[in-house]
């Protein structure tokens, strides 16, 4: 099983992360095809998370059970998103790569989905 620091290393490294779950503001400029596939991938990844999933102060910000997750600790302390929303990874608008934040299934799938990535939040 790969641990979870090794995840945050392979899948993360060009990921920006959000401190606080909030829905992500719409952004200005175009995310690409690797923007959406990154996404795909982190959503994956996380779909494979439970709460009890090792960790390392420092990590990235990751997603567990549609919540939003620190490393605290080093152990991850969940965060529930707004009524209406989970946490997603989504193609990163202002930049590349990737971001984790709350926002709805259906925002995400489109926003995925705008860069020509197929499958919709797992690829």
């Amino acid at each position: 099983m790969v641990h979870f620091h090794s995840f945050i290393i392979a899948l993360l490294a060009a990921t920006a992360a959000h401190a606080m779950p909030a829905p992500h503001p719409r952004q200005a400029g175009s995310s690409t095809l690797a923007d959406g596939q990154a996404a795909q991938a982190l959503n994956l990844q996380f779909s494979t998370l439970t709460p009890s999933s090792p960790c390392n102060n420092g990590d990235s910000n990751v997603c567990v059970d549609g919540k939003f997750a620190q490393c605290v600790n080093n152990a991850l302390v969940l965060s529930a998103c707004a009524p209406g929303l989970q946490c997603l990874a989504l193609p990163n608008g202002g930049a590349h790569g990737a971001i984790v934040t709350c926002d709805t299934t259906q925002e995400a799938i489109a926003r995925i989905g705008a860069t020509g990535a197929k499958g919709g939040l797992f690829g």
